[in-house]
């Protein structure tokens, strides 16, 4: 079994082939949840994978940067 980290540059979830896996066509990106896949849109949208933070940090990072 093949283990894998998600490609959501905020998360870093480990992906298997147990979990929910997305696959970009053209890609060899994989996601722990329709959230990361979706890149977060507009930063707003929580990870659906248990113990993942991406959604807090994609928040808190755009508070910075404002």
């Amino acid at each position: 079994m093949s283990a894998a980290t998600c490609a959501c540059p905020h998360c870093a979830c480990a992906v298997d082939s147990r979990e929910w896996v997305h696959e970009v066509a053209g890609d060899d990106l994989v996601y722990c949840c329709e959230a990361c896949m979706q890149r977060h849109p507009k930063g707003m949208v929580q990870c659906q994978s248990a113990g993942c933070d991406c959604g807090e940090r994609v928040e808190r990072e755009r508070e910075l940067a404002s």
